[in-house]
């Protein structure tokens, strides 16, 4: 492995500091090197200088195959623009970034998941002299999350099946009665009525059956991932124009430090429904300076989401139920109308559920609602 150069050397030590037999980078150049966490010691370029034995034996390294490189290359391509942002951040900033990567070892018969936190390296005059990368094995804890998501996705299924088959068998029920009505008058115009409350029940069918397909079709695509603060970015270029047009103004207040992988397509779905839910609120309001706003912060080893409107709010006694399946303030009693069946909501807590995550709404101090969403630190 590469020799500490001098100048991490000077950041690691005081001036006055003593260690055994007086040669003090001595000493912590070999507590780097043998440490029991992995640690990587980059220069201010990213390009890696050392890597520590517990880094070469999480990250499967042989050698000093890594040694000249850029940080992002020991990690699998899906997340090297994660790492990248993550460090260049690091550098920038001068802030610490967490960046949860998965890959499988040489031999593996499954993923190893490593969490990498990047701090900046300074030397006495608090200047910027490279990045420290501290890497841990949180595969344990990744294989307890996993269970536990599975465990949620199947009762959410459940739940979603049982709205289903409820909704479905309503929906089925009256175009049976207006068939059987049709079938017994001679009257033109009740049979005209009738047929046209069957198709109009039929396009209800066929809508959430789209939705439901689509979200499945975005559901299984969790390879194409894509830091979260990205996601939102390109979300608000795309609808910020068609807002404006309409009054509505959207706010970001992206401060999360740290960053998060999600399937990018499924969680442009989550923000799409989620927008959607805001404009009708707000509409309904006639709020007189309408505004959107969505906002992170980094909390712990989690990252919270929120999206905010100023439309009229949630009723308190609806709350508890906004996100079950079919629920639905909007169209006709029986779960909405065609473009509003009521599953917005639904198939939010299912997407952040599914990555781990918890998601609940409220209300504001004011006027309009608040939906939370608590991501981990690998989705």
């Amino acid at each position: 492995m590469a020799q500490v150069p001098d100048s991490f050397a000077r950041t690691l030590v005081a001036a006055d500091a003593s260690g055994p037999g007086g040669d003090v980078s001595e000493f912590f150049r070999q507590a780097i090197l043998h440490a029991g966490v992995g640690v990587i010691l980059l220069n201010p370029h990213g390009i890696i200088q050392t890597v520590n034995a517990t880094a070469h034996r999480l990250l499967a390294l042989r050698g000093d195959e890594a040694l000249g490189k850029p940080l992002e290359t020991l990690c699998a391509h899906e997340y090297q623009p994660l790492v990248s942002r993550a460090l260049h951040r690091t550098l920038q900033q001068h802030s610490v970034n967490h960046v949860d990567i998965a890959f499988v070892p040489p031999g593996g018969l499954g993923l190893a998941h490593l969490g990498l936190t990047i701090s900046i390296i300074k030397n006495d005059l608090d200047a910027c002299v490279g990045a420290a990368v501290w890497v841990r094995d949180i595969s344990s804890s990744k294989e307890i999350e996993s269970h536990l998501n599975r465990s949620a996705h199947m009762a959410s299924l459940g739940t979603l099946a049982a709205g289903l088959a409820h909704h479905f068998n309503n929906i089925v029920c009256s175009m049976s009665t207006m068939v059987d009505m049709a079938l017994t008058t001679e009257d033109s115009g009740d049979i005209r009525r009738a047929l046209t409350m069957s198709a109009e029940a039929a396009g209800r069918i066929s809508f959430i059956t789209q939705s439901l397909v689509g979200f499945s079709a975005c559901e299984q695509e969790c390879a194409d991932l894509s830091d979260l603060t990205e996601v939102i970015l390109h979300f608000a270029d795309t609808v910020e124009p068609t807002l404006s047009r309409t009054g509505i103004y959207l706010q970001l207040d992206l401060s999360a430090q740290r960053m998060i992988a999600v399937p990018r397509r499924l969680f442009t779905q989550v923000l799409h429904h989620l927008l959607s839910n805001a404009q009708d609120a707000i509409a309904l309001r006639k709020a007189p300076e309408p505004v959107i706003a969505i906002r992170t912060r980094s909390q712990n080893n989690e990252v919270m989401l929120q999206f905010c409107d100023t439309g009229i709010g949630i009723a308190p006694e609806h709350l508890p139920r906004v996100f079950d399946p079919f629920f639905t303030t909007k169209g006709v009693v029986c779960g909405g109308s065609g473009s509003h069946p009521g599953l917005g909501l639904t198939l939010v807590h299912s997407a952040v559920m599914d990555l781990g995550g918890h998601v609940w709404a409220d209300n504001g101090s004011g006027r309009g609602a608040t939906i939370n969403m608590l991501l981990p630190g690998e989705c």
